[in-house]
């Protein structure tokens, strides 16, 4: 490991471990490696030097820490007069990004870049086709009795010279029974009407599109040309059935046959199960064999929105259940349904009847081989090429083939085609800080060079003969395959992890960068959600906004935060990054406030830091605002030219207020969740999970190599302990794993797990299985389903029921209340950050498992204050009183004894409500100046339908007077503002109000008699860029690509009130 690496991990390890002091002057004004990072993207030759320093400078002064670049594309969307601009890649393009690391070192911000052009994956036009991504193909010919010489059909795609078309074998087998290659044809297909049925069951072209959703289910019916056997159901891929990117697609199917004895018989009941936004396969549906099938009767209950159907077939040749996920094609949870189904033997390929002929075709594809018997036999030829995938969405001229991920071949090929040659060239001498890899957006790999040998080496067994089971194919039986699949997917993981995340890490840090990795495995990549994490400085997930539900962008379960999170804390990675406030539904209406709830959201998940998606970059300086060319209604537009950016510094210093006080002190939960030996989805992250309790996952290899117990507890190296070990998802494991829980139990842990039916491995063949039967009845043996027995120092509860596992452990709640929280401990404090639920405000009494002197941190003001508090029973009991989005910090210091502070007096209530004059800027329709004794919307005075339009700042100004001298605590409350309001007194700053509620302190600026009172509100872009919808181009005052349309209405801007003081 070279010596940069190891710096970067002691700096990491002394972050984890060092004694933790939190301190109320780092609270107030945090430490500048707290405030967020933004992404700042080129799109297209949209560049200008001068941009970059007015964009550098304006994010410097905004409260951001750095920028993170990427040069993105969104076609030939050009800013008004930019006309050449500067190209990318060229000399003037590594001037202009050697400006930006200049700037940013003048500025103090941190210049971290995307590992290439386009925001996914990792690939340019440096890479060569034999160093792309690879995939296996195949062609599939039979032949029956001792058939002459043939020539085997090159696999497709493979005709495009890029394609680098390499043979891997020729292999021959009996055709199993039933297994002609094509699927069963029928006929008199009938079902609701209005819908093209013979386009989904025939072998008409096309699709259904929009189906409506329904309680009932759409019942179709069919006979079958002849009377045959049924063993597989082939679905349209998950993706198909919803463009949403819904992950949970709510659509539950059951498949019945009838026989020619009139029987009917059930051979399909399933729920569609989570998928990814690039799952492009069909899923494949193992089914309790049937003879004699003569109809078949199919019910697709579409439960919650509308879907699109495509084909469906089925087959009388046996394939894998779910075999496209099982080998890796795709990523999808778990589809148990047919896994144990058991057909004739005959319909399976017999691993010892497998027979490599590879060596008897010629270069050219003529097969010179005469079968051993007179059976029919099946001949597949397969081959491997690059998949077609490229990094994008880049400029033209940035954009080539996506490297290989299976290989370090292609990190050594891909890194010095873009970072390195920038470190090298351009930004060398330290001018660049970080690399960036960011979304997997290029589907999947299953193939590489020299795959075969690095299989061979790992699983202690030769690939070759295994290869039908890549094309769905049951080898032996259906477990016997799974297991095979479980050795290669856990191959194809290990060689991402191993061959492409640590080699571009070591690369990185060669170069001194820091390295932050954003998700992908478990995300889109079938591997393990959490290992690759461990080779990145910085993990990375992501959040969208607004909120969704089910699955859908903008749910919890949309992209995997919560297991990005327990990476960090598993492999002692103190940051949790997070590229935030991304979205789908740009409405230039976005405000601090409305960003705060979701960032308190994905802080209880675990995030620790901000990186803002996004900021585009500008490259003029006299301009029509607010000015972005991302394009695609999609992020948040984080940019100078916004209305709200001159106060970006008060978001920014409350975000950082929250990651010092996260990213101090190790993270407090319960249950360590382990993962399982086998590859499958993100978890659930929105599970029925006991109220009062938090969790962090584990993966096989935490749990082999870095937990040990203390004090009867689980622990990382890190100190994070966890008071039990759950396992609900067992079905196969591997006896090295059960070897590990059973020393974690001797030692002291408590575990809830039930025995595992099965070993999760083809490797060591019999000597392996009688281990793994051994190792399970040590652990096993003595207890009853729903048991508990003491082993050791531990124990192990037989039952996978987390809420009688919390009991029979006797593990109490660390909190009571309907809030949602997360909980940190260190030296002698524990601090809990707390916010209501999603969508609701808060008021009643929360109670803290820890005791000491209390008091309540408020991350918008920077205070603390005293709070009471009731202590008993070993718990703290206060009271709570939170608006919809509110949040702050309870901080108990254990060392501590608690005093309730003194009761404040009741406070005598006076309106504000004289004459109000308010102020516009010129140049925008509206006058100067009108006076309102009425505090309403701009768009409901009495104004030019121009001004009820306006966005921007707005002036109040307004008198009151005080008879006595004002008291320290005095009070303004503002009521309804939309959306930020600059409190003045008497000509001097008071505070900038920016979320709910709307009050400031303002004893210390009032005196006795009259009070000027102002105060400078300020909108969102909206109503303007609906106003200038209407509007032709040349007329406008404002510009974007995407806006809002002119039909849309106008939303309530300014101070709406009542003001009073108290």
């Amino acid at each position: 490991m070279n010596k940069i690496y190891s710096l970067f991990s002691i700096v990491l390890l002394m972050a984890c471990t060092q004694t933790t002091v939190l301190e109320k002057d780092n609270f107030y004004c945090p430490p500048k490696d707290n405030y967020p990072q933004t992404w700042f993207h080129f799109i297209g030759n949209n560049v200008s030097i001068e941009g970059i320093t007015a964009d550098l400078k304006a994010i410097a002064d905004a409260g951001i820490s750095g920028v993170q670049f990427f040069h993105g594309y969104q076609g030939d969307k050009k800013w008004p007069e930019v006309h050449e601009g500067i190209a990318p890649l060229s000399e003037n393009w590594d001037e202009a990004v050697k400006h930006i690391g200049e700037e940013c070192k003048r500025l103090g911000l941190e210049f971290t870049i995307q590992n290439c052009p386009g925001w996914a994956m990792a690939g340019g036009p440096w890479i060569k086709p034999e160093n792309a991504m690879r995939m296996l193909v195949n062609s599939r010919t039979d032949v029956s009795g001792k058939s002459p010489d043939i020539v085997l059909e090159q696999p497709q795609p493979s005709d495009e010279e890029w394609r680098d078309y390499h043979d891997v074998a020729v292999l021959a087998f009996p055709t199993p029974a039933g297994d002609t290659g094509t699927p069963m044809k029928v006929k008199n297909i009938s079902g609701p009407k209005g819908y093209e049925w013979e386009s989904v069951f025939g072998e008409k072209s096309g699709y259904i599109e929009n189906l409506p959703f329904s309680d009932v289910p759409y019942v179709m019916t069919m006979d079958f040309v002849e009377p045959s056997t049924v063993r597989t159901i082939e679905l349209p891929s998950i993706n198909s059935y919803s463009h949403d990117m819904c992950y949970e697609p709510s659509i539950d199917i059951k498949a019945y046959v009838r026989t020619a004895d009139g029987k009917e018989h059930k051979i399909a009941d399933l729920a569609m199960p989570q998928a990814n936004w690039q799952d492009d396969d069909p899923l494949t549906i193992a089914c309790p064999e049937v003879k004699d099938a003569v109809s078949f009767r199919f019910e697709f209950n579409n439960y919650r929105k509308n879907a699109d159907l495509n084909k469906i077939r089925l087959y009388s040749a046996a394939r894998k259940n779910s075999w496209e996920s099982e080998v890796g094609l795709t990523l999808r949870a778990f589809e148990r349904s047919g896994d144990d189904i058991i057909q004739s033997t005959d319909a399976y390929i017999a691993k010892d009847a497998v027979i490599d002929i590879t060596g008897h075709m010629t270069a050219d594809g003529l097969l010179q081989w005469t079968a051993p018997d007179d059976r029919t036999w099946t001949i597949l030829r397969i081959g491997h090429v690059n998949i077609g995938k490229k990094n994008g969405p880049a400029p033209p001229e940035g954009t080539g083939w996506e490297c290989d991920k299976l290989s370090v071949k292609g990190a050594e090929a891909h890194f010095p085609g873009y970072v390195g040659r920038l470190a090298n060239g351009a930004l060398k001498g330290g001018l660049l800080d970080g690399m960036l890899l960011d979304s997997w957006e290029c589907n999947t790999q299953t193939w590489t060079q020299d795959m075969e040998m690095e299989f061979d080496q790992r699983c202690g067994y030769e690939l070759r003969q295994w290869l039908p089971a890549l094309f769905g194919y049951v080898m032996d039986d259906p477990q016997t395959t799974s297991r095979f699949l479980l050795d290669w997917r856990g191959t194809v993981g290990n060689l991402i992890t191993e061959r492409f995340y640590r080699r571009m890490s070591e690369l990185g840090h060669e170069k001194g960068l820091k390295v932050v990795y954003e998700t992908s495995a478990g995300d889109v990549l079938p591997a393990d959600i959490m290992e690759y994490f461990k080779y990145a400085d910085i993990p990375m997930c992501e959040f969208w906004q607004p909120f969704n539900e089910k699955g859908y962008v903008g749910s919890l379960n949309f992209k995997p935060v919560k297991p990005t999170a327990s990476a960090a804390r598993m492999y002692g990675k103190p940051r949790v990054a997070a590229e935030s406030f991304t979205s789908f539904n740009l409405t230039w209406n976005e405000t601090f406030e409305h960003f705060k709830e979701y960032a308190d959201y994905h802080f209880i998940e675990g995030v620790t830091h901000n990186v803002f998606h996004t900021y585009t970059h500008n490259p003029q300086v006299d301009y029509l605002k607010p000015g972005t060319s991302f394009g695609g209604g999609i992020g948040s537009p984080f940019l100078r030219g916004q209305t709200w950016w001159p106060y970006m510094n008060e978001f920014t210093t409350y975000l950082a207020r929250c990651s010092y006080m996260l990213e101090e002190g190790r993270p407090v939960s319960a249950v360590l969740w382990y993962l399982g030996d086998e590859i499958s989805h993100k978890p659930d992250q929105e599970c029925d999970f006991p109220e009062g309790y938090r969790y962090d996952y584990c993966n096989p290899d935490v749990l082999l190599n870095r937990l040990c117990v203390k004090d009867g507890k689980i622990q990382t190296p890190e100190g994070i302990s966890y008071e039990m070990l759950w396992i609900p998802e067992n079905k196969r494991m591997l006896p090295e794993t059960i070897t590990r829980i059973h020393e974690l139990i001797l030692a002291g842990a408590k575990v809830a797990a039930m025995p595992p039916h099965s070993i999760a491995t083809l490797m060591g063949g019999d000597d392996n299985i009688r281990r793994f039967e051994s190792e399970v009845e040590k652990l096993w043996g003595k207890v009853n389903n729903g048991g508990l027995v003491k082993i050791g120092k531990g124990y192990l509860l037989c039952d996978t029921d987390i809420e009688k596992a919390l009991k029979a452990f006797d593990i109490e709640p660390d909190v009571k209340g309907d809030v949602r929280w997360i909980h940190r401990q260190g030296g002698n404090k524990d601090w809990y950050f707390v916010t209501p639920q999603k969508r609701s405000s808060f008021n009643g009494h929360v109670t803290f498992a820890a005791t000491g002197s209390v008091e309540q941190w408020d991350p918008v003001t920077g205070e603390a204050q005293p709070i009471k508090a009731d202590i008993k029973n070993g718990c703290t009991e206060i009271y709570l009183d939170m608006p919809v989005g509110g949040s702050c910090f309870i901080v108990i210091d254990r060392s501590a004894t608690h005093v309730d502070p003194a009761d404040s007096e009741d406070s005598e209530v006076m309106a504000v409500d004289g004459v109000w004059n308010l102020t516009f800027p010129e140049g925008w329709g509206a006058p100067s100046q009108i006076e309102t004794e009425q505090l309403k919307p701009w768009s409901e005075l009495p104004v030019p339908v121009e001004a009820k339009a306006f966005s921007g700042t707005v002036r109040y100004t307004t008198s009151f007077n005080i008879d006595a001298p004002a008291a320290d605590d005095m009070k303004l409350d503002l009521g309804v503002v939309s959306s930020i309001a600059e409190v003045k007194v008497n000509g001097k700053h008071v505070r900038t109000l920016w979320c709910s509620p709307y009050i400031a302190e303002i004893g210390e600026y009032v005196q006795q008699g009259e009070n000027i009172l102002e105060i400078e509100v300020t909108s969102t872009w909206f109503n303007r860029l609906v106003y200038d919808a209407s509007l032709k181009e040349p007329e406008r005052k404002t510009w974007v690509i995407n806006g809002p349309d002119s039909d849309m209405e106008l939303i309530p801007y300014g101070l709406m009130g009542p003001v009073f003081i108290k």
